[in-house]
């Protein structure tokens, strides 16, 4: 294995644990001999690329990996690298994006981008929906803490609309899905007719959880499509959780 990707490694297992690193960790977790992994930390510490603690030994992102955040950080923020994505997909789908937030128990649109396809689902910004009734409302759900997740399930369903979800029961079933996954799925509930592909990312910084994804009219979704779109879906929001620091896309299995 070259020193890049030894380099790689290492900084991404510290983005992994969060935490500060020792020759141990680095011998366990990545495989190294002992004296390959010593090596690999003392030249990243000489460039600047780690610092060792002097009193715990444990190496931690140096100067260069600061200041090279710093300056991605000041140029984008957390919504901006999520629209990017969005972009991204919408321009590779054809299908209309969007882009959601929680609002109490609700999920709302706060954009959309319409795609090249002929027909498009058009449902504006401002638009509402019970958040487990919805690939994106479930999405963003599946990344809350068990405690937090409870307060904003209802304790019973109204009359079916379509396919959504009619027990607690169902949406712990789905909900349970996205976190292997790491997306979620609709097949015209809320909206009928609608299919939704989504996925979401926390920013740390500020606490902010933001859904984004594709809306395809039902009639098109098949097998293929869901098995493209749901990974292509799900591999955005893993480089977005892994660039933000979200602790749900850093401890997420690499596909």
């Amino acid at each position: 294995m070259s020193t890049l990707a030894n380099a790689r490694d290492v900084l991404q297992l510290i983005a992994r644990l969060q935490r500060s690193v020792t020759v141990t960790d680095v011998t366990n977790e990545l495989g190294l001999a002992k004296s390959s992994a010593s090596r690999t930390l003392s030249s990243m510490a000489q460039y600047g690329f780690l610092e060792r603690d002097l009193t715990t030994r444990a190496y931690r992102p140096g100067s260069v990996i600061m200041e090279a955040s710093w300056q991605f950080r000041a140029s984008h923020t957390a919504s901006s690298l999520v629209e990017e994505e969005l972009e991204s997909l919408v321009g590779g789908s054809g299908y209309t994006g969007y882009l959601n937030v929680l609002d109490g128990t609700d999920v709302i649109v706060i954009n959309m981008r319409t795609g090249t396809r002929t027909l498009q689902v058009y449902t504006p910004p401002g638009t509402r929906a019970p958040a487990w009734a919805s690939a994106a409302g479930r999405a963003l759900l599946a990344t809350l803490p068990e405690d937090e997740l409870a307060t904003l399930l209802p304790g019973h369903f109204t009359q079916r609309l379509g396919n959504e979800p009619q027990s607690l029961e169902e949406v712990h079933i789905r909900i349970t899905e996205i976190k292997k996954t790491g997306w979620a799925l609709s097949r015209g509930e809320y909206v009928q007719g609608i299919a939704g592909i989504s996925a979401a990312v926390c920013d740390p910084n500020s606490g902010q959880r933001y859904g984004f994804g594709l809306a395809i009219p039902r009639e098109e979704l098949s097998d293929e499509l869901i098995a493209c779109w749901g990974g292509a879906v799900r591999d955005a929001a893993l480089r977005l959780g892994k660039l933000l620091g979200d602790p749900f896309w850093l401890s997420f299995p690499q596909y």
